[in-house]
């Protein structure tokens, strides 16, 4: 079978420019010897995407990506046509004889932006797009990390909203032999007395969801086993999205929610805001 050489660019979404901060939202796939371009762009399913960026007008980031398909489709049937240049009206000059793709992702000060250029051999260019799309844009590339940081934001702005939040700080619960960091920690002199960890537990593998659930009941046994875990402890916890209660993710959650849940560990839903800020002020 034929391989192609490709090169592709990750589409980058920066609306804040001070901080730098960016989300990836598409791949873009050029294939010199064909001369043909094909992008696949995050247009449904980018609440991750305006969670992380908190005080984001979710309308910027729909206009912003209305606006890059549009404008890639354009180049695709400038390509189709076989055009040699062509001008847009945001003055960007395309010179197909003269190296297009390195022209369409040069950085400019805009919202959306490229990566640098990759390059990647294929043998089916359609399904190493997609393959790209799911590793940088897709669940491949949500890490738990990611997701956490993301929930952790979240809780913390409901917290401000009810003047809850100076009761809490980020800290490292620890003895000389062991440690935890918790993102959201209350304390009475030196002893802990409350504990709130956001859990992402909705990982493209049952297996990695378990896992990660009994990672952390483990890390709270071990606190209090060593007496450093004076007092409750909360789990707001989300699982995986668009799936059915017979699907093996699903499944795999509620057993990791479950194995979580006992006397002194509370697990609730994340969108459960009423009971979050029940067990924050009590």
């Amino acid at each position: 079978m034929t391989r192609f050489a490709c090169h592709y660019a990750i589409v980058r979404f920066m609306p804040y420019i001070e901080t730098g901060e960016f989300a990836n939202v598409g791949v873009l796939l050029w294939i010199p010897k064909t001369r043909h371009l094909s992008f696949k762009l995050l247009r449904r399913k980018y609440a991750r995407i305006t969670q992380f960026f908190e005080e984001l007008d979710k309308a910027v980031y729909l206009k912003t990506m209305a606006n890059m398909e549009a404008e890639l489709l354009r180049i695709q049937s400038m390509l189709h046509h076989n055009k040699t240049t062509e001008f847009s009206g945001n003055g960007m000059e395309y010179g197909f004889h003269n190296g297009i793709f390195d022209e369409l992702i040069r950085p400019r000060e805009t919202i959306a932006r490229f990566s640098e250029r990759r390059s990647i051999l294929s043998e089916d260019p359609q399904k190493t797009l997609q393959e790209l799309f799911d590793y940088y844009v897709g669940r491949n590339f949500v890490t738990r990390e990611y997701q956490e940081t993301i929930l952790e934001k979240g809780i913390k702005k409901l917290l401000e909203q009810r003047s809850l939040a100076s009761h809490f700080s980020k800290r490292k619960v620890e003895d000389h032999l062991y440690s935890v960091t918790f993102p959201f920690v209350e304390q009475d002199a030196d002893k802990v007395i409350k504990v709130i960890k956001p859990l992402f537990l909705g990982q493209a593998d049952s297996t990695a969801i378990i896992e990660h659930g009994g990672h952390w009941k483990l890390k709270v046994n071990q606190l209090r086993k060593r007496n450093l875990l004076n007092g409750p402890v909360l789990f707001p916890v989300k699982g995986p999205e668009d799936v059915s209660s017979s699907d093996i993710r699903f499944q795999a959650f509620k057993e990791a929610r479950d194995s979580l849940a006992d006397d002194a560990i509370e697990v609730v839903l994340y969108t459960e805001k009423a009971r979050i800020l029940e067990f924050a002020a009590h």
